[in-house]
């Protein structure tokens, strides 16, 4: 054995034995690891796409798009006020970065938004009673009225024809907002999304993975891969799925 693989195996087990792995990283294709840096290859060098963040909270996820594409048009829903308001502050001196104080859903109207002690948590479903729910530790506070929206409605008042990224997370809302862009879908004029996927009973009437994987899948969309993987006593509670449209009118 070479001086060069003996010092590999070390390193190696070095970096086990600390809970760490190193992989090598191949140029040029999907790394299921960081999914903006894939999205980045998804989209195929495209310096100013079109990014909607549905369920924005405190702008995480939209400060991280705007890192990778400093070119973007990015639109910012959230619900909740309190973290809608922060976000304009955020991003006020961001033009490109547009927040909206609305719900998307299946249809237009009223709704009731969930508050609960975590805003990360509110959501316009309830908490599950199930016994298996994980996440009892939230209390609901209280309930605030939201102006609900749908994906196709919104882009066609806004002369939206494409979308290069649409990214969910609405606790456990996130099939009703997809049906809510089924023209949309259907036409494959939204490049990739990325949701979040609950393994584990969260909210009540939430959609399994099953459901979201076959809504997509009915519309030609594949599964990239997973990300941000949260586990909970042994298994996936949740995590984030990316999927593509492979022929896409937005290329």
């Amino acid at each position: 054995m070479s001086i060069t693989n003996t010092l590999r195996g070390i390193a190696r087990s070095s970096l086990r034995s600390l809970g760490l792995r190193v992989q090598r990283l191949e140029p040029n294709q999907i790394r299921g690891i960081d999914p903006i840096a894939d999205i980045k290859y998804l989209l195929a060098g495209r310096r100013s796409p079109t990014i909607f963040d549905v369920g924005a909270n405190d702008g995480e996820t939209s400060e991280a798009f705007f890192e990778a594409f400093p070119g973007a048009t990015i639109v910012a829903f959230e619900p909740f006020l309190a973290c809608a308001e922060k976000l304009s502050a955020r991003f006020s001196s961001r033009p490109a970065v547009r927040v909206e104080n609305v719900a998307l859903g299946e249809q237009s109207g009223e709704g009731q938004l969930n508050v609960f002690s975590g805003n990360r948590m509110n959501s316009l479903l309830e908490l599950s009673s199930d016994p298996a729910n994980l996440m009892k530790g939230f209390k609901k506070t209280g309930v605030s009225p939201v102006q609900v929206d749908t994906l196709d409605s919104y882009c066609t008042r806004h002369a939206i024809s494409s979308l290069d990224v649409l990214k969910v997370d609405t606790q456990g809302y996130d099939l009703n907002v997809l049906k809510g862009g089924r023209s949309l879908l259907s036409a494959k004029r939204v490049k990739v999304v990325l949701l979040e996927v609950n393994f584990i009973p969260m909210y009540s009437k939430q959609a399994s993975f099953i459901e979201l994987h076959t809504f997509l899948s009915a519309y030609g969309y594949q599964l990239v891969a997973f990300y941000n993987h949260v586990w909970q006593n042994g298994h996936t509670a949740w995590c984030d799925g990316c999927y593509v449209a492979p022929e896409s009118s937005n290329q």
